[in-house]
C-alpha cells in the first residue's frame, strides 16, 4: 500500500490524472472531478508533487494564471502498483 496515494483525495487526483495520460489537467477541472476545496486540493497537489508523483505546471493562458498537473513516470508506476495492491486486497490475497 502506498500511504501517499491511499489518502482519498490524493487517490482521486491520481486516478483522474492516470485517466488522461500525457494531458495535464487544469486545477479547475481537478476541483470539479474531486469535489475538493481550493485549499485542500492545492495542499494535496503539493504533497503529490513533493513525493515526485506529479508535476505541477504553472503558466498563463489568455493572460490569466493557470495551474495544471500531470503524472510523472514515477507517479504512473506508483499508481499502477497501488491499484494492483487494491485489486489483491479485494480478491482476498
Amino acid at each position: 500500500m502506498d500511504e501517499i496515494i491511499h489518502q482519498p483525495l490524493r487517490l482521486k487526483i491520481m486516478a483522474a490524472l492516470a485517466a488522461t495520460p500525457g494531458e495535464p489537467l487544469e486545477f479547475k477541472r481537478l476541483k470539479v472531478i474531486t469535489e475538493a476545496t481550493d485549499g485542500n486540493l492545492g495542499r494535496q497537489l503539493q504533497t503529490l508533487a513533493e513525493a515526485g508523483y506529479i508535476t505541477v505546471i504553472k503558466d498563463y493562458a489568455n493572460n490569466r494564471p493557470r495551474t495544471r498537473a500531470e503524472l510523472s513516470a514515477e507517479g504512473e508506476r506508483a499508481f499502477a502498483n497501488h491499484v494492483e495492491y487494491l485489486g489483491r486486497l479485494l480478491r482476498g490475497l
